[in-house]
């Protein structure tokens, strides 16, 4: 049915209408306005029962047809006034369609752009109790059968962002076997994503599509229920699909604007952002900048840009292209949300905790502030991880292992971070025990200690005091550290211990302990790899000075939603002052290794995954009075991603290392479990 003004019941009929014959019989000018009406000339058979009701204003007969005409041309809110005011002139049928028909009005007036952010949900919210009370107006067999009500309600509740409900009242239906009509559908799966079933979206929304081949929106829900359900080569196909049958922007020489197409643009943007989630952001970012160099003014594409920015581990660009949509759209939820966790990844608590407090006031029930929400709760709360490893190192020949690891060797501990004090500041509390079987003597370090934490933009420090617990040494460690991030891309830590827990068991099964400090300088250009150099010196006590330098490298050279596969790269040095030391102390030696490393995903449910990962390097580590000799190293891990901040992660090793030119074989097993963000 059309729209009309408000005002439709005093339109004046057009001069054609106005000249025709106008019977002298009440029953002939209602039989002439019905003839009107099949017609669908609304405005002339209102003319009509207007001059009938002028001259008999108690005629319900023309009362409710002029009513009814009203409600024929979409004046739904004034033709339910008139029945209101005369309620019995109408029929039980046309009463309920009076009723449905008003509140399907205020929905879309609810669902229309508001003029002001905190009333955006009036006129939907009031639609949903003038649903409820319509419904609790009507007698239990009625309101079973009413079943429009009970579709309007699903899209009341889902642009309410009450997915939940939604979902409940859309099973019911499918319960009832009630055949959802399409445009119902589409909201249905919208709450089914919302709520996380994205295989009950795909057959809801594949239903709404069917049904409505030239809607748009349906579609790309679609592509994200694909997308959600792991099906990303389905959901790009879709939006390519989309995409090459809409025309893009064309742009003329010389011309000030293009031919603007949305549903190209819609489709370009989801696309991109599709990619990214599938792990390929450098395609993504080249894709959305592309589009933003025609488009600059668009705040959700500024703020899409800056969300791959952030994937390719570049918050403070990220922060710059979320703060620019802002300005375009100071309404922009997503925007907001990107905004928050660029601030978040810059440690600018203080500055991130405004908007997501305006966030959670303002939106409390949208899926994104709430998965939001999980996030700042993880990241700000407790931290910390359990852990244990045990390994054996077996020298070949039957010869005794020269491992500074020992024969035998483990370790097991504790860390625990307190939740964020004033935007900067934890406090941490730790114990650990690591220990080596050396020739049947079982040696431990056992630790146990506190400290503080503290990190605000680029600075980040940390204060630790441990205490030991063992026979072999019972001087106190202290340790401090810092780090400095000059940028998106490159980043630098200084750290110095006194008798540092690290040293080696070896020296500690002598009485001998180290101080040590260390520095190291990383540089990250994106996300597809890294470069690092460390050095670190030790003091022990003994007079003994090591010198350690060492470098890393990695690139990733393929990158599907599944599947990662990372060339990997690392070199060390190392050289000591003495000869003598009763600990493995190599007076120069140096070892460089390649190899790759598989990541792949087995499993995935939103935050919820289990990653598989085999690592394998080789390459020649040479001892100087020993020669050089081949070292190949493998793992594999599983890691178990239970929710935000629950992960567990462990894994097996094996090497084929070589110390004072003796072969040996080391097989370890490791476990950690580590909760926050």
């Amino acid at each position: 049915m059309r729209p009309v003004p408000a005002d439709a019941a005093t339109s004046t009929p057009s001069p054609d209408a106005s000249r025709e014959s106008v019977p002298t019989s009440r029953q002939a000018s209602l039989d002439q306005a019905a003839r009107l009406r099949d017609d669908r000339q609304w405005l002339a058979a209102l003319a009509i029962y207007e001059r009938l009701l002028a001259h008999r204003p108690a005629d319900d007969d023309a009362y409710r047809l002029r009513t009814l005409t009203l409600a024929d041309l979409g004046a739904a809110d004034r033709a339910w006034q008139l029945y209101r005011d005369r309620p019995q002139a109408f029929s039980p049928e046309q009463r309920e369609r009076l009723e449905t028909d008003r509140l399907a009005r205020l929905i879309v007036w609810g669902g229309l752009y508001a003029e002001d952010e905190a009333t955006r949900l009036d006129e939907m919210r009031l639609a949903e109790r003038l649903m409820g009370d319509y419904l609790a107006s009507l007698a239990p067999e009625q309101r079973e059968s009413a079943l429009r009500p009970r579709l309007d309600r699903i899209i009341v509740l889902n642009t309410l962002e009450k997915h939940e409900q939604a979902v409940t009242e859309y099973r019911a239906l499918l319960a009832d076997g009630v055949q959802v009509p399409p445009y119902v559908l589409a909201k249905a799966g919208d709450s089914l994503l919302a709520t996380q079933h994205p295989e009950d979206a795909i057959v809801a929304l594949e239903q709404a599509v069917a049904a409505m081949p030239d809607e748009f929106d349906p579609q790309i829900l679609l592509a994200y229920a694909y997308l959600e359900a792991e099906d990303h080569d389905r959901a790009l196909a879709l939006l390519r699909k989309l995409a090459d049958a809409n025309d893009p922007w064309p742009r003329a020489a010389g011309a000030r604007l293009g031919h603007q197409n949305w549903r190209r643009f819609e489709a370009d943007t989801n696309h991109a952002m599709m990619l990214s989630y599938g792990n390929r952001t450098a395609q993504a970012q080249q894709a959305l900048e592309a589009l933003a160099a025609i488009a600059p003014n668009n705040a959700g594409l500024q703020s899409r840009l800056g969300s791959v920015f952030i994937q390719r581990g570049w918050p403070e660009r990220a922060l710059q292209r979320q703060r620019i949509a802002t300005t375009l759209d100071p309404r922009s939820i997503e925007a907001r949300i990107g905004a928050t966790e660029a601030l978040l990844a810059l440690d600018r608590v203080d500055q991130a905790r405004p908007l997501h407090d305006e966030l959670l006031r303002q939106f409390p029930a949208n899926t994104h502030v709430q998965r939001l929400d999980r996030y700042w709760d993880a990241h700000l709360g407790w931290r910390g991880r359990a852990w244990a490893a045990a390994g054996r190192s077996d020298a070949e020949d039957g010869n005794v292992a020269a491992s500074p690891l020992g024969n035998r060797d483990g370790e097991y501990g504790v860390y625990v971070e307190s939740p964020l004090l004033g935007d900067r500041w934890r406090l941490t509390a730790q114990a650990r025990d690591g220990w080596a079987d050396f020739q049947g003597e079982r040696v431990h370090g056992r630790y146990y200690g506190a400290g503080a934490l503290y990190a605000h933009d680029r600075l980040s420090m940390e204060a630790q005091v441990l205490r030991p617990d063992d026979r072999y040494l019972d001087d106190t460690a202290v340790g401090l550290s810092a780090g400095w991030r000059f940028g998106d891309t490159l980043s630098a830590s200084v750290a110095a211990f006194h008798a540092d827990p690290e040293a080696s068991l070896q020296a500690r099964r002598s009485g001998i302990g180290a101080d040590s400090w260390q520095a190291s300088l990383a540089w990250t250009p994106s996300d597809l790899g890294q470069l690092g150099v460390r050095f670190k010196q030790w003091d022990y006590d003994d007079g003994n000075r090591r010198d350690e330098f060492g470098a890393y490298g990695q690139r990733r050279v393929f990158a599907r939603p599944h599947l990662l596969i990372d060339v990997l790269g690392d070199a060390y040095a190392s050289r000591g002052s003495r000869d003598d030391a009763p600990y493995f102390n190599p007076g120069r030696d140096r070892a460089v290794n390649a190899g790759v490393r598989i990541d792949h995903v087995a499993w995935r449910r939103y935050a919820r995954h289990l990653r598989q990962r085999l690592e394998v390097t080789a390459g020649p580590y040479w001892q100087e009075g020993h020669g050089s000799a081949w070292v190949p190293r493998a793992s594999y891990r599983h890691e178990w991603k239970f929710g935000v901040g629950q992960v567990l992660d462990y894994g097996i090793s094996w090497s084929r290392p070589v110390y004072d030119g003796q072969r040996e074989e080391r097989l370890a097993l490791d476990i950690e479990y580590r909760w926050g963000e």
